[in-house]
């Protein structure tokens, strides 16, 4: 772990209260500032499967977020006109990513590894500042888990490469090395395949799906088969 992590970690119960407050619109913003960010980009590049199938899953962190805030007793953030955020420096970090995102498809692809990354080092932090929120933020950092694989998988898929920025090197290939978190996220486990629109309902139930293959239990199965739960979940991210 980098030092600066882990000095951030230790003091974090010192903390004034207005900190953390600003770090729990932190990472609220930060889901808009995904969700926004991926949805653009997928306009620009339609073939990169996690933005468009990932945005959906921001959007629940997105509410999963404003649920805290409102538990914590604060507002939801209101951000000046012609501003997306109120976070110092998430408006730059959005105009910056987006122009670099539009530049090429590997140029996209490492943008969403780096903020998933960044994202996974804030989630990791707010467990320690606010542990009674502590499972909410595990399930979200899960989930930033498996949306890194997409993005990784994707990225050197194209033949590129990516260093870690905020989590140490071993952290990261870990992640990246791992298997799909089932229930991490609504993407349904299958982040990296085409648009759900376009799999007709290959990952997700359709009554009694009658063909070959088997699923057995709830949201499982691949394909055509008689899928038992109410939905089908597609297999790690490829």
């Amino acid at each position: 772990m980098k030092p600066t992590l882990i000095i951030l970690l230790g003091i974090s119960s010192l903390l004034p209260a207005g900190a953390k407050e600003a770090d729990l619109i932190r990472l609220y913003e930060e889901e808009i500032l995904a969700h926004d960010l991926y949805v653009e980009l997928g306009k620009t590049h339609p073939g990169i499967m996690p933005f468009q199938n990932i945005p959906d899953s921001e959007a629940q962190h997105r509410e999963v977020m404003a649920g805290i805030l409102k538990e914590k007793g604060i507002a939801l953030p209101e951000p000046a006109a012609g501003k997306r955020f109120v976070t110092k420096d998430l408006n730059k970090t959005y105009k910056k990513w987006l122009r670099e995102g539009r530049q090429s498809e590997l140029a996209a692809c490492r943008v969403g590894v780096r903020l998933e990354e960044f994202d996974i080092a804030d989630l990791r932090k707010a467990q320690q500042d606010s542990p009674e929120y502590k499972d909410s933020f595990a399930a979200l950092e899960a989930a930033s888990n498996n949306h890194l694989r997409a993005f990784h998988r994707n990225l050197t898929n194209r033949g590129g490469e990516y260093t870690p920025e905020s989590l140490p090197q071993n952290d990261f290939k870990k992640i990246v090395n791992s298997a799909q978190q089932p229930g991490a996220c609504n993407c349904d486990g299958v982040c990296n395949q085409e648009p759900k629109g376009n799999r007709q309902d290959k990952a997700k139930g359709r009554g009694q799906r009658n063909g070959q293959g088997q699923g057995n239990g709830p949201r499982q199965g691949r394909g055509k088969g008689q899928g038992n739960g109410p939905r089908g979940q597609g297999g790690p991210n490829r």
